[in-house]
């Protein structure tokens, strides 16, 4: 809840699958007005979330087309819930080839959806942020941290996410705007299936996604609710991994 006693309101990009279904739920629960956004709402996830009293918005959005997908989805929230407090830029592509197979377009999409729509959507919501001090917290991974074979394009632009998370929280500083990058490590989520399925070369069973290294979107999720609080206020500009300590190493 706000200071002047409004509901708090959370833009949440791949807000209906994986971590970002689990966040929009978290944040939904606990008091915030959720706009989630995704190509489509197939699994009918708003719907089910609407049926348990949620205050959720769905509105679809191709991140593939940065710019006039994030100040469609910003003009949305403000005409739905009429503020902004909290950006959680969750969406992203995956693309685990080896180096011979990458091809121009492979670069384009992940370029588009992983580092160009964090920084419009940024860019769109900033003016409203300003009015609420709000913040932004952008989904990086460990993966920024710590490369993995044949997956050049997604490691480079989580890199690249943490570094425009510091320009931005350099930039929006005095305004009160706050910009961090969460790094989760594995977890159990289509995003992570899919990659597990191309480098295992056969289907994913459940016992691939076990381990403990390998986290719950929910657990993640609990995590971007305690940043994007209040309390939280003096944290900006940080990349923080939320990965039980494993990108610190096996041995």
């Amino acid at each position: 809840m706000s200071s002047n006693g409004e509901a708090r309101v959370a833009i949440i990009t791949g807000g209906t699958t994986g971590l970002g279904a689990a966040t929009t739920k978290l944040f939904a629960q606990n008091g915030y007005r959720v706009l989630a956004t995704g190509l489509d709402d197939q699994p009918g996830f708003i719907d089910r979330l609407k049926e348990e009293g949620l205050p959720v918005e769905f509105f679809p959005a191709d991140l593939a087309t940065s710019q006039v997908s994030a100040n469609a989805i910003v003009e949305f929230a403000i005409s739905k819930f009429g503020r902004l407090d909290v950006v959680v830029n969750s969406a992203a592509r995956i693309s685990y080839k080896d180096v011979d197979d990458v091809t121009e377009d492979d670069w384009d999409t992940i370029f588009a959806v992983n580092l160009k729509a964090p920084f419009f959507i940024a860019q769109a919501a900033y003016p409203y942020l300003k009015q609420t001090l709000g913040c932004i917290i952008n989904i990086s991974s460990t993966n920024a941290w710590v490369v993995n074979h044949n997956n050049q394009l997604y490691d480079t632009l989580k890199a690249a996410l943490n570094h425009l998370t510091k320009g931005l929280a350099r930039d929006f500083r005095e305004s009160g705007v706050r910009v961090n990058a969460l790094m989760p490590g594995a977890m159990s989520t289509p995003l992570i299936e899919e990659w597990l399925e191309i480098y295992l070369g056969r289907t994913v069973h459940a016992n691939d996604l076990l381990g403990p290294h390998v986290s719950t979107p929910e657990l993640v999720a609990r995590g971007i609710l305690a940043l994007a609080s209040e309390d939280m206020r003096w944290v900006n500009g940080a990349e923080i991994p939320i990965d039980g300590g494993f990108h610190l190493g096996n041995s």
